[in-house]
């Protein structure tokens, strides 16, 4: 299972903050912050203003991992799976962009 925080940023970017992966063949679970993809001053005033109103678990500016390497990492936590499970709609699609893996949606479970 994938499922990330993320922020709403300039024309309705979606920025992962954090990920975590959980693989419950092998019990093991993995937990990622990001650092920005770009400036603070890139991201218009009302969307910065909804993100520190949303986001209030860690620092927009935490993070020690540059998100270029989501991508790498998203592939790197998923090479041993053949079915990746997120939460909601918006996280399925948006992971299902990056990787070339089943995605399912587990609120569309029966």
């Amino acid at each position: 299972m994938i499922n990330f925080t993320y922020l709403d940023e300039r024309d309705g970017e979606l920025v992962v903050k954090d990920l975590a992966a959980v693989d419950s063949h092998s019990n093991r679970v993995s937990s990622h912050v990001f650092t920005r993809p770009h400036g603070w001053e890139e991201i218009p005033t009302f969307k910065a203003r909804m993100n520190q109103a949303i986001y209030h678990g860690c620092n927009r500016k935490d993070g020690c991992i540059p998100y270029s390497e989501l991508e790498i990492l998203l592939h790197r936590e998923t090479s041993s799976v053949v079915t990746i499970y997120c939460f909601g709609p918006q996280k399925t699609q948006f992971i299902s962009g990056l990787i070339d893996r089943k995605i399912i949606d587990i609120t569309q479970v029966d």
